[in-house]
Parts: structure tokens; C-alpha cells; sequence
């Protein structure tokens, strides 16, 4: 019998590179708040999947103004950040069971593909985890001191969100102490001793933080699937 599955939406972020007031996952793309762009199509993708969202507390009337936007947003569950993104994904664990399989999305990468959400979820309920990776197009140089020397970058991957994982192996991983090392949770997850699985990503799953970003968010989101 196949888990089932639930998805975890961080929005933590502020709106400081938007140059807003307005934390940026409560901007607009095409006359509709960023991160109600993100559940809406998650909820496309995998209908009839739980939904938590983490957000800071001080943005809870901005994420009550979504409820206009999202017509299953009195059924997500709300959680509050923490200091650091480690600890507001511990929150939004609180509301996890232990025979899910769990997806871990920043709010402000709208433009998944429904192929990586179905693709992440089937890998780790399989093999624990999936994180979507796209390959560097761009030469890299490795930083030395002062001094710097040409680096492989067929061996290095950019890694995106939502990243998948089995519950009890994510719940077992978040109780370690938080490190600066945990940059995201497939980090986390490493740490604890876990293997980490890797799918392809899509290269237009930007994370949204400049007005440039909101401006090719809106260009490239009717053409995606």
C-alpha cells in the first residue's frame, strides 16, 4: 500500500533583495501571491495531499489574506519559524506521521514540474530520500585564501527544493542540535548517517529573490506543466 504523502511549505523569507515591506513569498506573480502559486499547483500535482505551511508569526495576517487565493487554506496546517530555516522545518515536523513520505519546498520556487513532485515522491518512498539537482553551466574556481584553482563542475550539483524524504527517517535527523553546516535538509538528513538519493531537477525552479526573478516567474509560469 502506498504512503501517503505530505508536503511542508517553508516561508520564512523577507521581501529585503524585493526591496518590500512585504516578505517576498506574499508578493504577486500575475495578480497572485507567490506562495499561493506554489500550494495551488503542488495541490494540482498530488491532490488530496496534507499541507503544512511554516511561516513567522508576525506574517500571519499576510498569510490569512491567501485564504482568497488557495481554496483548501483552512485545511493546511500552520506552523511558526524559528531562527534559523533548521528550526522551522523541526516546527512544521510537529505535524508529520510517521508513515508518510515528506516534501520539503521552499515558498518561493513556484516553478516545479509536476514530473520532479511525482518523480520525488515515488524515489523516496523507495529509497528514503530524492533531492532534485541540476548540473552547473557556468566554470567554477575553487577558493583558497587568496588564491584560487579551476574546479571539475561535472562533479558538483546545484540542489533545488522540494526535497523528499521518508517521515521517520526525516523526524530521526531533525533531533539532532542545529549546525551551521545544515544548509538544507538533505544536509541534515546526511548527517545523520543516511544515504542521499538524487533526481533531476528543472532549471527553471529558481528560488524567487530579486525583482528579476518575479519578472521571469511570470514570463515562464503559464508555459509550465
Amino acid at each position: 500500500m502506498a504512503k501517503p504523502f505530505h508536503i511542508i511549505v517553508v516561508a520564512g523569507g523577507s521581501g529585503k533583495r524585493m526591496n518590500s515591506a512585504m516578505p517576498k513569498q506574499f508578493l504577486k506573480i500575475n495578480g497572485i501571491p507567490v506562495i499561493a502559486v506554489t500550494f495551488n499547483r503542488m495541490n494540482a500535482v498530488i491532490p488530496g495531499c496534507r499541507f503544512t505551511v511554516v511561516i513567522a508569526e508576525r506574517d500571519l495576517k499576510y498569510w490569512n489574506d491567501c485564504s482568497n487565493y488557495i481554496s483548501f487554506h483552512s485545511s493546511i496546517n500552520i506552523a511558526f519559524g524559528g531562527p534559523e530555516r533548521f528550526h522551522s522545518v523541526r516546527s512544521g515536523l510537529a505535524f508529520v506521521r510517521n508513515d508518510e513520505v515528506v516534501a520539503i519546498h521552499d515558498a518561493v520556487r513556484p516553478l516545479f514540474t509536476g514530473d520532479v513532485i511525482r518523480q520525488g515522491f515515488m524515489v523516496a518512498e523507495k529509497s528514503g530520500s530524492a533531492i532534485p539537482v541540476i548540473p552547473l553551466s557556468e566554470s567554477i574556481r575553487e577558493i583558497n585564501g587568496g588564491l584560487s584553482k579551476s574546479a571539475d563542475r561535472s562533479r558538483f550539483r546545484l540542489c533545488q527544493t522540494p526535497q523528499f524524504f521518508q517521515a521517520t527517517l526525516l523526524l530521526d535527523a531533525y533531533r539532532q542540535s542545529y549546525t551551521q553546516s545544515f544548509t538544507d535538509d538533505a544536509s541534515v538528513v546526511e548527517s545523520s548517517g543516511y544515504p542521499i538519493r538524487i533526481i533531476e531537477g528543472n532549471p527553471e525552479n529558481i528560488k524567487i529573490t530579486t525583482p528579476a526573478d518575479l519578472k521571469f516567474a511570470e514570463a515562464i509560469l503559464p508555459g509550465l506543466t
